[in-house]
């Protein structure tokens, strides 16, 4: 404690006299001087003094306390007493947010999440908590914005600096909010209650009203190995690789690209894209790019499909007629059975509501047969999903959905997703298929790390793991500034990070797809 020249305070009663006669930094030394007449007040009037005194040094009074009786006698102007005040020292730590599944009153999970934030009245550099810091928190984090409560957020600052103790557990966002650990999740607006159709909801195909939520992604936080800063401090987690939505045709975003609306009233089409072209289009994969289209319905009744081509996405109501040939230049739906010796080929994808009986389906993409199928001949380009039950048919695709197949052949070039033995794995044709998108692969990334090459420079991209991307982007930042370039802003250094991220996956996908197309020239694919 630094002794000092005695301080006479205006605190208190004005018969009371008080005076600082040491001070620390935690801890004070005050003398006081109580009139005779009020000697069984001392211990109200010292509760007024250390409050008066909290307020005179900035701090809580709660945060104050009385640690020792240093002296106390009569004299001839009252009671002297000299006490030591000590001041607690406050929680400190940096503000803490994680992610919970929201739970519905049911019981049930939904793809909703809340955000939960733990605030201290001092971050960990020992500063004071402002709603400017745990604003940027929150947009580090990847939070979206419309769904923080401000008001709530700013009460919860204000409360935790001046009461000085931590406010814990707090539920400030509820929402499509970024879930820690969990891999990116695409939530479609359908539900098996009131909708046969939710399994299937991946594939689109669906009649949809303007202004209607189609598509919702839940956007992960990437994990354990953030790394550190350079002054060593762990780094708090950051937005891993997430589903980009993309509006197309008669479709608009909405909360900053996380969610898709209808613009117009027509048909749902889904594409998805994935960076690695060995994936193929399938429900059990996330895609890297998610693009929704509504197109404008072109209404055909039944009777009038008997042996049609249309170059356009059609809707056909009604049953089939017996022997009726379809050809579609884009996606179909038929809203109803498909009976004998018809024949459906469409480019795109179809999905029947119906049941199929003796027929031919042909397509390039999906197709979804929501009723039972029996004695069909199904040569389908990606997923072939029969949500009934399938008997004697000979289906082809690359993935098969089917949990009732009885007889015939079922023959997938994609390993099954489960373990039905029904369906046989054409192992040959899915390693023809793997090697040819493989070498397509392969050139997108070499393309991709050239890109890389010419903005960070060969050492980095050889030397940069997941654990040191920080590290040397703060290099690189720091070569670029004294070689004169331009400065960066924040939002430009966050995308130069991001784009840093990617060089370890990067660099392992590369060897890893050539290791395995050498493997395949090696055994002769």
């Amino acid at each position: 404690m630094d002794l000092r020249k005695e301080e006479k305070l205006r605190i208190g009663d004005p018969e009371t006299k008080v005076r600082l006669v040491a001070q620390g930094r935690n801890m004070w030394r005050v003398r006081m001087l109580f009139p005779n007449h009020r000697s069984d007040e001392i211990p109200e009037q010292l509760r007024q003094i250390k409050q008066e005194l909290a307020q005179s040094f900035g701090v809580a009074d709660h945060r104050l306390e009385y640690i020792g009786l240093i002296s106390k006698k009569r004299t001839h102007g009252g009671f002297l007493v000299e006490m030591q005040i000590r001041r607690q020292d406050a929680p400190t730590g940096a503000i803490r947010l994680r992610f919970e599944p929201e739970r519905a009153p049911d019981g049930t999970e939904f793809t909703d999440m809340k955000a939960v934030v733990d605030l201290f009245p001092l971050d960990e550099f020992e500063q004071a908590l402002t709603f400017e810091g745990v604003e940027q928190k929150l947009k580090g984090e990847g939070v979206e914005m419309g769904l923080v409560d401000w008001h709530m957020v700013r009460d919860l600052v204000d409360s935790c600096v001046d009461r000085q103790v931590p406010i814990l557990d707090q539920v400030i966002a509820k929402g499509v909010v970024p879930d820690v650990g969990i891999a990116s999740r695409t939530y479609y607006r359908w539900f098996p209650q009131s909708d046969s159709a939710a399994v299937t909801a991946w594939l689109g195909l669906r009649a949809v009203d303007s202004g209607e939520e189609l598509v919702e992604i839940s956007v992960p936080v990437s994990g354990m190995k953030a790394g550190r800063n350079v002054l060593g401090r762990e780094l708090s987690p950051r937005r891993g690789a997430v589903t980009r939505l993309q509006a197309g045709h008669g479709v608009m975003s909405g909360n900053v690209e996380r969610k898709l609306i209808a613009r117009d009233r027509g048909l749902l089409v889904l594409r998805r894209i994935y960076t690695d072209r060995r994936t193929k289009d399938s429900p059990n994969e996330t895609p890297t790019i998610l693009e929704a289209e509504v197109l404008r319905i072109r209404a055909i009744e039944s009777g009038a499909a008997d042996e049609q081509r249309w170059d356009e996405t059609v809707w056909i109501s009604g049953d089939l007629n017996p022997g009726a040939r379809i050809f579609v230049n884009g996606d179909c739906v038929i809203d109803g059975d498909v009976p004998e010796n018809c024949e459906v080929s469409v480019s795109n994808s179809l999905r029947i509501w119906g049941s199929v009986y003796n027929a031919a389906i042909t397509t390039g993409a999906h197709c979804c047969v929501h009723g039972d199928m029996e004695d069909t001949f199904c040569e389908i380009g990606l997923t072939a999903q029969v949500i009934g039950a399938a008997k004697n048919c000979n289906i082809y695709a690359r993935e098969i959905l089917a949990e009732n197949l009885e007889g015939g052949l079922a023959e997938a070039f994609a390993p099954p997703a489960t373990t039905n033995g029904a369906i046989h794995f054409n192992r040959e044709k899915f390693l023809a298929e793997q090697r040819s998108a493989g070498e397509d692969t392969l050139a997108n990334l070499r393309r991709q790390i050239t890109r890389l090459n010419e903005i960070f420079g060969p050492e980095i991209l050889q030397q940069v793991t997941s654990d040191t991307v920080q590290i040397h982007l703060l290099r690189w930042l720091r070569q670029q500034k004294n070689s004169g370039a331009a400065q960066f802003s924040h939002p430009q250094v966050q995308e130069l990070r991001t784009l840093l991220e990617l060089v370890p996956t990067l660099r392992t996908q590369l060897g890893v797809v050539a290791a395995e197309l050498r493997t395949a020239a090696r055994d002769g694919w």
